[in-house]
């Protein structure tokens, strides 16, 4: 064999492991290439271009509005570019394939909100819907966006709002009264009908939403108010949807009044495809006396009684932290219970957040500085649901418990496609934002676990004086010689799950 044949035939071979790799890299995503089809409902389960579509993704209810929902005290503002590219690039590396948003379509009675006053539209807050669909779009993601939810400043939440225009005080005439099913159909008309401000496309037309989601638990009205009122609701469900199916045929409708727990009946209506709801032992001491505690059998028997009436079944909530699941066993049993079955076709934990645009993580929603509330059995706090894809210490969960957890939830979503787990994603270059006060700060890199800090000494060069020492939630790195802040510069690499570099920040 000649050396120029056996170069030649090494160039070969290695295009050749090369093409293999990308194609393997390829196949090993979550998100898979057909964009441009809607997922379908057939029968009991989800298709997309022909093939059963299963997924597991994150709750991220911001991407619309921040700080609006479920309960925040910071006011209401649009996400940055940056906030949603970071926690979408973060939610597409652990698996993901959905998405569900609350305030793509839920948000009421605030400056920001899709309907600040009743019967008014705001332009800008369908911008802020506008970036966040494309960014998904761009990245093979879909999404579940739901319709009235969470809303902190109204009495009630956004059902409240309604029944506050509407001069009621009764939160059943929701369900019941004409005026304020008209009220609520047009917000849903309006976000149907809007075209995006970047795509121009209608949302109405756009693949990249799965589902229009009615409500968010909207059935635990009917619990409080007596099993009389259940039977209004269930006629509200078809009603909103016979709605929704008028203006747009081509998507998914999804029922979460979660009220079959209560009653069946609800399972029979004409217009709803998926059927959902939300799933938290934390609760167990509170509603387990009605028959509502959530154990890993749970997620099948709801399954099974949902798919037994044609429609397809997820879990469009569910806790993963150690006050739902006390041991990383207690929580494997519910993943490995949700990924074998196939009758279920998906699910989302609550809640994911990403990093801050300046340094470190976006703040945590609904704090506490009370451990007894933390864990009480009816708190509703960040404390114990803010997840962080690197990990940070709350008051129920340490940081190493939650990055322990993100890998479980990452390989449960690849699981859940049918696909082998891939190798992380490298992060991008972190951005150093501010050198200040002898510390370092930088701008955080999706998917990364720490990071390195590099200093340049005075003849040019770089040494290392932090290897892999810094988190995100360290919130910036002190040079234990802060004289150097005064003229050196600085660069920052951050590192992935696997070990495996960023390329370096600019150096600052």
């Amino acid at each position: 064999m000649t050396i120029g044949k056996t170069i030649k035939t090494a160039f070969i071979g290695a295009g050749l492991l090369a093409l293999i790799c990308a194609l393997t890299a390829a196949s090993a995503t979550a998100q898979i290439p057909h964009n441009e089809e809607f997922v379908k409902h057939d029968d009991a389960r989800l298709t997309l271009a022909g093939e059963t579509f299963r997924y597991s993704g994150a709750n991220i209810e911001w991407l619309g509005v921040e700080n609006y929902g479920p309960s925040e005290n910071m006011g209401p503002r649009f996400p940055t570019h940056f906030e949603v590219d970071d926690v979408l690039d973060t939610a597409k590396m652990m698996g993901a394939r959905v998405i569900r948003s609350q305030t793509l379509g839920d948000t009421v009675a605030c400056d920001q909100c899709i309907e600040p006053k009743l019967g008014e539209f705001n332009p800008e807050a369908f911008k802020s819907i506008d970036y966040a669909v494309k960014a998904a779009h761009d990245r093979g993601l879909r999404y579940v966006v739901t319709m009235i939810g969470d809303c902190t400043y109204c009495n009630n939440g956004g059902i409240g709002q309604y029944i506050d225009w509407a001069g009621s005080k009764n939160m059943n005439d929701f369900f019941t009264d004409p005026k304020i099913i008209a009220m609520f159909e047009k917000h849903i008309a309006a976000i149907l009908n809007h075209k995006s401000t970047i795509t121009g496309i209608a949302l109405k037309d756009d693949p990249t939403v799965m589902a229009w989601e009615n409500c968010n638990m909207c059935g635990l009205i009917g619990l409080m108010s007596g099993p009389d009122q259940n039977l209004a609701i269930v006629k509200w469900v078809d009603t909103i949807g016979a709605f929704i199916k008028s203006i747009d045929k081509k998507h998914i409708y999804s029922d979460n009044s979660g009220l079959f727990f209560m009653d069946p009946r609800v399972l029979d209506s004409k217009t709803s495809d998926l059927v959902t709801a939300e799933y938290y032992p934390h609760f167990n001491s509170l509603f387990g006396s009605l028959g509502l505690a959530t154990t890993p059998e749970t997620f099948s028997k709801h399954a099974a009684l949902v798919t037994s009436h044609g429609k397809a079944y997820s879990a469009c909530e569910f806790g993963w932290d150690t006050t739902n699941w006390p041991t990383r066993d207690d929580l494997q049993a519910a993943l490995t219970a949700m990924e074998s079955d196939p009758k279920i076709s998906g699910n989302g934990y609550w809640a994911l957040y990403g990093h801050a645009i300046e340094y470190g993580w976006q703040p945590m929603v609904m704090p506490t500085n009370s451990l007894a509330h933390a864990k009480s059995a009816v708190s509703d706090t960040g404390q114990w649901w803010s997840f962080y894809y690197g990990g940070i210490d709350t008051m129920v969960n340490s940081r190493d418990e939650m990055r322990a957890r993100a890998e479980m939830l990452r390989t449960h979503a690849y699981k859940m496609a049918r696909m082998a787990v891939p190798p992380h994603a490298i992060p991008p270059a972190p951005v150093i934002t501010t050198k200040s006060l002898g510390i370092v700060r930088w701008r955080g890199s999706a998917g990364a676990v720490n990071y390195s800090v590099e200093r340049q000494t005075k003849d040019g060069k770089w040494e290392l004086v932090c290897d892999k020492c810094a988190t995100d939630a360290d919130m910036g790195w002190p040079d234990p010689d802060p004289k150097s802040l005064m003229g050196g510069n600085y660069r920052i690499t951050a590192y992935n799950a696997d070990g495996k570099p960023s390329a370096p920040s600019e150096a600052r």
